[in-house]
């Protein structure tokens, strides 16, 4: 869950991922109370104590992050 991000972060870091790798946390997804946070894994940590997200919370790693602008529905 968004408690372990920490641990998360660091451990994609150590087994070869980029620290810049792109990262979103996505609050109640798909209705109109949607949030959406976009950061890297190195900042997620930081961003979630910052913002405080609250579950249901997804987690997305990776390049299809940067899409997040062009699909951006709700």
């Amino acid at each position: 869950g968004l408690a372990g991000l920490a641990i998360l972060s660091q451990q994609l870091q150590l087994h070869g991922l980029a620290a810049e790798t792109p990262a979103a946390l996505i609050q109640q997804g798909t209705t109109e109370h949607q949030k959406v946070w976009v950061s890297t894994i190195a900042d997620l940590p930081a961003l979630a104590e910052r913002e405080q997200p609250e579950a249901p919370t997804l987690v997305i790693i990776g390049e299809v992050v940067k899409l997040h602008d062009t699909l951006s529905w709700f």
